[in-house]
């Protein structure tokens, strides 16, 4: 019997633009494709977490799929002794509508009956693959057993490597990334601070303190400060309409707000609420906000692109209406009167007095954007893609890839 499980906090590798064309979603009108799997283990065990990623990131659906696992030797003849190798098995993904996707985890159990050529491990649903690098012959521990298999198993979906938010340190040398379920790991001049713990909903984006340290805000509308920034209050504990999906913080680091799905807008500390969208009827769901530099206006952005400004914010325009290539996940603004809106699929697109400093929208990503900031100066930016990878434009450095928990 095939043991399986489906979990919605998967990894996949650094972005990259793989060496062959665009990948082609499978699934039919539930649209997803395979991204290259995590690898993680435990004494006697491999695990490769592979992310089933939607053809857009809202949509609710389920599709049922029968997926094959199998190791392969890179050279020599197929294994012969590993149990449950090319074995199959049928099960269900469900796609929510949020914006991390599902993912199917295969594991080895590499024991005394190991293969003695190196090997890569294959995932295949409907004639689309993704595979790991290539594995080495593993060691025999002969108190494991004298087995070796590959099947699919149970894992804890507490796990989750997707960067969901990005956060710069005050002047620019450095930034935070913020995975799902509350790790922060800071590069460059960023410092590490304290793990969240006893999280009671899914990180979903983070904002910078201009004094130092940053806050990160959960789905529940829970605000967590970190590195000395002051706690201003927060939805934790409430019943909201819609999960919350950003923060943004004001230009003096006196307080924030919080934007959920559905518009709605909830200022704390000396931020000042200037209206929002919730009671309306959206196209798409609010993804992020970004306030204006003297800190009297703020605008929304949803997933198809849309522009909502409050306050002293003037629109400068927005992508609804147009056919993206991925729906937008944030917004960022420079030092002058405009903002940029990032895409899943790493378009940016610039409005107002934004300068357009490029994209990662030409490439074909393994792993789709999740997040975007922008640098203290206002002449650049940053996307982050799923697994950590880092893309910089403009006068944005580069400090190294967001390291996984």
């Amino acid at each position: 019997m095939v043991a399986l499980t489906l979990i919605g906090l998967l990894a996949t590798v650094v972005s990259r633009a793989p060496a062959g064309a665009a990948l082609t979603n499978v699934g039919g009108a539930c649209g997803f494709h395979l991204g290259p799997p995590l690898e993680t283990g435990a004494a006697g065990t491999l695990g490769f977490e592979f992310p089933a990623y939607p053809a857009d990131p809202h949509q609710v659906c389920s599709v049922t799929v029968t997926g094959q696992a199998s190791l392969d030797p890179v050279a020599g003849p197929a294994f012969t002794n590993v149990a449950g190798n090319h074995g199959t098995a049928t099960f269900t993904l469900q796609f929510t509508g949020g914006q991390l996707p599902p993912g199917i985890l295969w594991l080895w159990r590499p024991h005394c009956a190991d293969p003695a050529a190196a090997g890569v491990v294959t995932l295949t649903i409907d004639g689309q693959t993704a595979s790991s690098s290539v594995q080495p012959p593993a060691s025999c521990l002969a108190d494991l057993g004298g087995s070796s298999s590959l099947s699919f198993d149970f894992v804890d979906p507490s796990f989750a490597y997707y960067v969901v938010g990005l956060a710069p340190t005050h002047d620019g040398h450095g930034y935070w990334g913020v995975w799902p379920s509350g790790n922060v790991r800071g590069v460059g001049d960023a410092t590490q601070p304290s793990p969240l713990v006893a999280l009671a909903a899914t990180v979903v984006g983070a904002a910078t303190d201009p004094s130092g340290g940053l806050w990160v805000v959960g789905a529940d509308g829970g605000v967590f400060a970190l590195g000395g920034a002051p706690f201003f209050g927060s939805l934790g504990g409430l019943t909201l309409n819609a999960p919350v999906v950003g923060v943004a913080a004001t230009p003096d680091g006196g307080g924030y707000w919080l934007v959920s799905a559905d518009g709605g807008v909830f200022a704390f500390g000396d931020a000042g609420f200037f209206g929002s969208m919730a009671g309306s009827t959206l196209n798409a769901p609010m993804v992020g906000m970004a306030a204006t530099h003297d800190g009297g206006g703020y605008w929304l952005v949803s997933a198809d692109g849309g522009v909502f400004a409050f306050g002293d914010a003037t629109f400068f325009g927005s992508m609804a209406g147009s056919t993206l290539n991925g729906p937008v996940v944030g917004m960022a603004t420079p030092d002058s009167g405009g903002y940029w809106l990032a895409a899943h699929d790493g378009g940016v697109f610039a409005f107002g007095d934004a300068t357009f400093e490029g994209s990662a929208g030409a490439l074909d990503l393994v792993a789709p954007v999740f997040s975007m900031a922008g640098t203290p100066s206002g002449h650049g930016y940053w996307l982050s893609g799923a697994g950590g990878g880092i893309f910089a434009y403009g006068d944005a450095g580069f400090f190294g890839t967001i390291p996984q928990p």
